[in-house]
């Protein structure tokens, strides 16, 4: 049986450290083994994180965990922005000779099994996909 977690709420800042902390035990509640919570804590953050600081407006949040796949949707309606039209930064250059930016995403790209934008009604949409 699928389990569903859905949160909407402003896109500020101030707000993610309890939305953090509430998809996290969620997770762990799901029995989602711990490496993979902390991956996906990863990517959460990462991606909220982002819609707070550059978005605006409010984010739309639906998780669901069914027979060992995690599906997350994040909507907001900020400013039109995919994140998946940037291009993978070069890792092979020095830390200090990188251009700041583009590593979260990369790594989200990177960790889960999909990921998927979509620009619809006004809304930006992430999807992405982890099987465990």
């Amino acid at each position: 049986m699928a389990a569903e977690f859905t949160r909407a709420l402003r896109a500020d800042s101030a707000a993610l450290p309890g939305l953090i902390e509430a998809i996290e035990g969620w997770l762990e509640a799901q029995g989602v083994p711990i490496g993979e919570v902390a991956r996906l804590m990863i990517a959460f953050d990462e991606l909220l994180s982002n819609i707070a600081h550059h978005g605006g407006g409010t984010i739309e949040l639906a998780i669901t965990v069914d027979a060992g796949t995690l599906t997350a949707r994040i909507a907001d309606d900020g400013p039109r922005f995919d994140p998946l039209a940037l291009p993978a930064p070069d890792t092979s250059l020095d830390i200090d000779d990188r251009p700041v930016g583009g590593l979260g995403i990369h790594l989200v790209r990177e960790m889960m099994d999909e990921v998927r934008y979509v620009y619809d009604q006004g809304r930006n949409e992430l999807t992405f996909r982890k099987t465990f």
